[in-house]
């Protein structure tokens, strides 16, 4: 009696990543989807902030590209570094159509924004700009010379 599994020689069953909202994710390699990845439109706009970060006491502007041991949704992310400082001071990761913006220093969340170059207008600059539909706000409180002092805490009273 032949066994019909021996006439195979091997099965593959290739199944879409999805999102935690259950979206089918299109891959960009190395197992990164567009939903975590820096868009090449968010690559200009790192670029194009480079001398008003400057300008603004930022001499760095780092890219990092996801690790091959970080988790499979993990992607890329923008961190920003105050000129002489070893650590970076604000970080910046896409989330859907959303760029996230995050303290460094304390973690607390600063805010969604609708693109990078809003996030860093608001976070180097202190300037209002028009921020993503459902984001809460986050007051920072900033020195004369724009450096931040105090984070307010997000689950705080409003003043």
């Amino acid at each position: 009696m032949s066994n019909p599994l021996s006439k195979v020689a091997s099965v593959v069953v290739s199944f879409a990543p999805r999102s935690h909202h259950g979206q089918v994710l299109s891959h960009l390699g190395a197992g990164q989807s567009r939903t975590t990845c820096l868009t090449a439109r968010d690559r200009i706009d790192v670029t194009r902030w480079q001398d008003r970060a400057r300008q603004c006491g930022y001499d760095r502007m780092v890219i990092h590209d996801r690790d091959a041991l970080d988790d499979m949704d993990v992607g890329n992310f923008l961190s920003v570094y105050r000129s002489g400082e070893a650590w970076s001071r604000w970080g910046f990761v896409r989330d859907g159509a959303i760029i996230r913006s995050w303290c460094c220093l304390s973690g607390a969340d600063v805010g969604e924004f609708e693109s990078l170059s809003d996030s860093l207008e608001s976070v180097l600059l202190g300037a209002p700009v028009r921020r993503a539909p459902a984001a809460s706000v986050v007051q920072l409180h900033r020195a004369a010379a724009g450096v931040v002092t105090e984070v307010g805490s997000r689950f705080g009273s409003a003043a």
